[in-house]
């Protein structure tokens, strides 16, 4: 990633502001490896997008969150899911300040 680099993240086609945390590291060959993301509760259906911008291009992903019912019988499945996702967010925060460390 370029020094220009940045995030821009949007809630259903607004900007957020709140809620998202960025993290860069220098490489050792001078490249930056950068990594953002988003911390939020929806009530609703919600669309995420993330642009990753800088002189040298752009990218957009994006992801549709569906709300179900709370009684679903896939609420299980989905908190099983969610700690899976929340324990390989907390190791990858780990690695990345073991690489901060190291270099």
């Amino acid at each position: 990633g370029p020094y220009d680099s940045h995030f821009v993240w949007k809630k259903n086609g607004q900007k957020m502001k709140a809620c998202i945390t960025e993290q860069s590291h220098m490489l050792f060959d001078g490249r930056v490896h950068v990594l953002s993301w988003v911390k939020d509760s929806v009530s609703e259906n919600t669309e995420y997008k993330c642009s990753f911008i800088s002189k040298v291009g752009n990218t957009t992903s994006e992801v549709r969150i569906t709300v179900e019912d709370k009684d679903s019988a896939g609420q299980d499945g989905w908190t099983k899911e969610f700690d899976t996702w929340r324990s390989a967010i907390s190791e990858h925060d780990k690695m990345m300040q073991n690489w901060r460390k190291t270099w």
